[in-house]
C-alpha cells in the first residue's frame, strides 16, 4: 500500500518491470500456487494490465484518483491545481523506461541539455527550470542521473507553484516519482523486451505476502543504443526492495531501498550555425572513444512509519537517506573559425551528492466552528550536500564536420580546475486546511515557512560564499461545485527561488535574497463519463524580481528583472467506452521577459519554452485479446536562449503499439507487445542549451513480452 494511500486499496497486478530477468523466473516457481487462489475467487475482475477485486474497477488510465496527493487534503483529481497523473499501464503499453519518455505524456514540459557542471534529467514545466523539482515519494530526488521507471507506480506532476507542499523552487511545478511499495497479495511480472536499434531490457516486480508483512523486490537491467545516433547507448541496472509489517494494519512500518548504476556515452548532439541545428547527417556525432563516458551510482533508503488512531487521526514520519555518485566526461561540439571542423570542448566533472531528510506529519478531520475541515501539518529538517570537482583537458583533437573521427585519440592532458562543496541545511514547518463549506463550496487555506542556510567552499583557493534565506509561502483556493461532477476553482500561491537552490553559489549572487514567483489560476475538471475525465486552466505566473545583469556592473546580478508567463491548458483522461482508453493533452505558454538589465532581452521568450505543446495516447481493445495504441507528441519551435537568436524547430513524433494478451489456454497470462518508437522517423530536437542541440532517437521497434502470475 503506498504510503500516501488514505482508504483500502483495491487488489491490483503490477504492469511491467523487473530486469535481472531471473529473480522473476525464480518467483514463478511459485505462479500455480498463485493460479489455485484465483481460482478460488472467481468473483475477480480481470482488466488490461489491471485486476480488481469487488466493485467497479478505476478506470485503467485512472487507478490512483483516490490517492492523495503529498502534503495536501486532496486526491490528484481533487486538487485545486493542474495535475497530471501518468499511470503505470500507460509506461508499459509505450514502452517508456526512462522519465522523460515518461514525461511526454505531461504537456507544458520541455527537456533542456544539462548546463554549469550539471546532468542526468534536466526540464522546464510552464516555463520555468525543473532541474531541482523530481521527488520520490513526496521526498526531493536530488541526484544527476537518468531516472528508470522500473520501480514506480505511476508519476505525479504538479503544475504551479508547489513551495507550500515542497519547500524551494517549484516555480512551474514538480514532478513526483511514486513508487512501487508492497501490497496485500501475493503477485508478480517479467517483462523481456529486445529493441531493434540495438539492445535488451528486462524488469521484475514480485510481491509475496505472509501474514500482516509484505515484501516486494522489484529490479531492472537494460543496455540500448540510441537509434540513428552513431556510439550513443545507455546500460543501466536497478533494484528496488522494500518491505511492509503491518500491511492491514491501524500501524504500518515500511523499508525501501533505490539502487541504480548506469554506465552511458554522453551525448551533447550537434552546434548552432546560424541560429539552427547545424544540418548534418542525424547519425553524426562528434564524441569520443577515448574520453568519453558517463557512470552515476544512485542509493536512497527510505523508512516510512504511519499509524493511524481510533479518532481518525493519522500520524505519519518519513526518513531518507540518499547518495548520488556521478562521473562525467564528454565532448560539446562548437563551431570552429575552419568552416569543415567542429572543436570538442571538454565537459568532464565528478561529483557526490547527499541527502538525509526526516519529515513528520498529521492528518486529521475535524468540526469546527461549524464546518468539516481536512487537516494536513508538519515538520521537516534536513542537510544536502554537493561535491563537484571540474577539470580542463588540453589536447582535444578537432572534429571534420561531415565525417568526425571519434576514435582520434589526440594527446589529452587532464588537469583539475576546481573542487568545490556546499552544504544546506533546511527545515520548515508547514499547514494546509480544507474546509467544506455546504454541499457546493469548499476553501483551501495553506502556508509554509522555509529556512535555507547553505555555505559554499571552494577547496582549491579556500573562497568561501553563505547564504542564508527564511522564506514564507501561501497557497489558497476557492472550489465550486454548482453540478454533480463539475468542480471549478479560482486558485493563487507562491514560491520561492533562492541563489542556492541547486546548491551552487557565486560572486554574484550569494549575497541576493530569493527571486520570488506568484501563479493566479482558473480552473474546471468535469466528469464526461463515469471514467472519463475533461480538465483544463487558465493560469498567469510572474516573477517581479527576478535575477538580471546589473546594468551598472555586468559581473554582478540584481533582482530588478520582470518575467512573466500567461498560459492555458486542458487534457482528457480515462475511459471512453469500455474498451476504449485515453490519455491527451494541449498547452499553450506564452512567456515574457518583460525587464531585463541585458536590453537584448527586453520583450524576448524563455529560453526552451514552446508556445504550444500537445500529447496523446490512446489505446483500443479488440477481441481475442488483442489491443492496438497509438499516440503523437508535437513540441513547438523552442529559442535555445533568452535573447531568441538560436532556435530549435518545431517537431512531431508519432509512436504506435500492437499486443496481445491470450484469454485463454497454456498462454493465458501472457502478453506479447510490439512497439513502434518516432513511426515515421522524424528528425526530433529533445533537448536544447545554449551552445548545441541533441536529436532524439529515430525509429525504434520493441518487441516484448510479460508474464503475470
Amino acid at each position: 500500500m503506498h504510503p500516501e494511500s488514505s482508504s483500502p486499496v483495491v487488489s491490483r497486478s503490477l504492469t511491467p518491470t523487473l530486469g535481472l530477468a531471473g529473480l522473476g523466473f525464480f518467483g514463478a516457481v511459485g505462479a500455480p500456487a498463485v493460479a489455485e487462489a484465483q481460482q478460488a475467487a472467481p468473483d475477480a475482475t480481470v482488466l488490461p494490465g489491471v485486476s480488481v477485486t469487488g466493485t467497479e474497477a478505476r478506470p485503467a488510465y485512472r487507478p490512483s484518483a483516490d490517492t492523495p496527493v503529498t502534503r495536501m487534503p486532496f486526491t490528484a483529481e481533487e486538487m485545486p491545481q493542474s495535475v497530471t497523473v501518468v499511470p503505470r499501464i500507460v509506461l508499459d503499453e509505450r514502452a517508456a523506461s526512462t522519465m522523460q519518455e515518461a514525461l511526454r505524456n505531461v504537456t507544458g514540459i520541455s527537456l533542456a541539455a544539462g548546463e554549469g557542471g550539471f546532468s542526468g534529467d534536466n526540464l522546464t514545466l510552464r516555463g520555468f527550470s525543473a532541474r531541482s523539482d523530481f521527488f520520490i515519494d513526496g521526498i526531493r530526488d536530488a541526484g544527476q542521473y537518468t531516472r528508470d521507471t522500473f520501480f514506480l507506480d505511476h508519476v505525479e506532476v504538479l503544475k504551479g507553484p508547489s513551495s507550500v507542499m515542497f519547500g524551494r523552487g517549484s516555480t512551474g511545478g514538480v514532478v513526483d516519482q511514486r513508487t512501487r511499495l508492497p501490497l496485500p497479495t501475493t503477485q508478480g511480472e517479467v517483462w523481456l523486451s529486445g529493441h531493434a536499434a540495438g539492445g535488451v531490457r528486462a524488469t521484475t516486480d514480485v510481491n509475496i505476502r505472509a501474514g500482516d508483512v509484505a515484501a516486494r523486490m522489484v529490479a531492472m537491467g537494460s543496455r540500448i543504443d540510441a537509434a540513428n545516433r552513431d556510439h550513443v547507448f545507455n546500460e543501466r541496472w536497478g533494484i528496488y526492495p522494500s518491505i511492509t509489517w503491518g500491511i492491514d494494519g491501524p500501524t504500518q512500518v515500511t523499508l525501501s531501498w533505490l539502487h541504480q548504476e548506469e554506465r552511458n556515452m554522453p551525448d551533447f548532439g550537434v552546434p548552432y550555425r546560424n541560429g539552427r541545428p547545424l544540418q548534418v547527417a542525424t547519425n553524426t556525432f562528434y564524441g569520443l572513444q577515448q574520453t568519453d563516458e558517463e557512470r552515476t551510482r544512485t542509493d536512497v533508503a527510505t523508512a516510512y512509519i504511519r499509524h493511524r488512531f481510533d479518532n481518525g487521526i493519522e500520524l505519519r514520519n518519513t526518513t531518507r537517506w540518499a547518495n548520488y555518485y556521478r562521473d562525467f566526461s564528454g565532448t560539446a561540439p562548437r563551431l570552429n573559425a575552419n568552416p569543415n571542423l567542429v572543436t570538442r570542448q571538454a565537459q568532464v566533472r565528478e561529483g557526490l551528492d547527499t541527502l538525509a531528510v526526516n519529515q513528520t506529519e498529521v492528518r486529521a478531520t475535524a468540526n469546527l466552528l461549524g464546518f468539516r475541515h481536512d487537516l494536513v501539518a508538519g515538520f521537516e529538517i534536513g542537510r544536502e550536500s554537493s561535491e563537484l570537482t571540474r577539470f580542463s583537458q588540453t589536447g582535444r583533437p578537432s572534429a571534420n564536420l561531415l565525417f568526425p573521427d571519434w576514435m582520434d585519440s589526440g594527446n589529452i592532458v587532464t588537469t583539475p580546475n576546481s573542487d568545490i562543496k556546499t552544504v544546506a541545511d533546511t527545515y520548515a514547518f508547514y499547514a494546509v486546511d480544507r474546509i467544506y463549506l455546504g454541499e457546493l463550496f469548499e476553501v483551501m487555506i495553506g502556508g509554509r515557512f522555509d529556512s535555507f542556510e547553505a555555505e559554499q567552499t571552494n577547496r582549491g583557493t579556500g573562497q568561501q560564499f553563505a547564504r542564508t534565506d527564511r522564506e514564507a509561502t501561501w497557497r489558497g483556493a476557492l472550489i465550486f461545485k454548482p453540478l454533480d461532477g463539475l468542480r471549478t476553482y479560482v486558485a493563487a500561491g507562491t514560491s520561492f527561488n533562492p541563489s542556492a537552490e541547486s546548491l551552487t553559489l557565486a560572486a554574484n549572487n550569494a549575497q541576493l535574497a530569493p527571486e520570488t514567483a506568484t501563479t493566479y489560476e482558473v480552473g474546471a475538471s468535469y466528469e464526461v463519463t463515469s471514467g472519463l475525465r475533461l480538465s483544463g486552466a487558465v493560469f498567469r505566473t510572474e516573477k517581479l524580481n527576478a535575477r538580471t545583469s546589473d546594468p551598472a556592473n555586468a559581473t554582478l546580478q540584481v533582482l530588478d528583472g520582470e518575467v512573466r508567463v500567461d498560459g492555458f491548458e486542458v487534457s482528457l483522461q480515462g475511459r471512453v467506452t469500455p474498451g476504449w482508453n485515453i490519455m491527451a493533452g494541449y498547452t499553450y505558454l506564452g512567456s515574457e521577459i518583460r525587464n531585463s538589465g541585458n536590453p537584448a532581452e527586453r520583450g524576448k521568450e524563455f529560453a526552451n519554452v514552446p508556445p504550444h505543446s500537445v500529447s496523446l495516447w490512446t489505446s483500443y481493445d479488440l477481441p481475442m485479446g488483442f489491443q492496438i495504441g497509438g499516440g503523437l507528441a508535437y513540441v513547438d519551435r523552442r529559442y535555445a536562449n533568452t535573447t531568441n537568436t538560436a532556435l530549435a524547430p518545431a517537431y512531431t513524433r508519432f509512436d504506435a503499439a500492437l499486443a496481445w494478451a491470450p484469454q485463454e489456454g497454456p498462454m493465458r497470462g501472457l502478453r506479447f507487445q510490439l512497439n513502434a518508437i518516432n513511426l515515421g522517423d522524424a528528425r526530433t530536437y529533445d533537448t536544447v542549451y545554449t551552445g548545441h542541440v541533441i536529436p532524439g532517437v529515430g525509429r525504434t521497434l520493441v518487441a516484448s513480452v510479460a508474464a503475470r502470475f
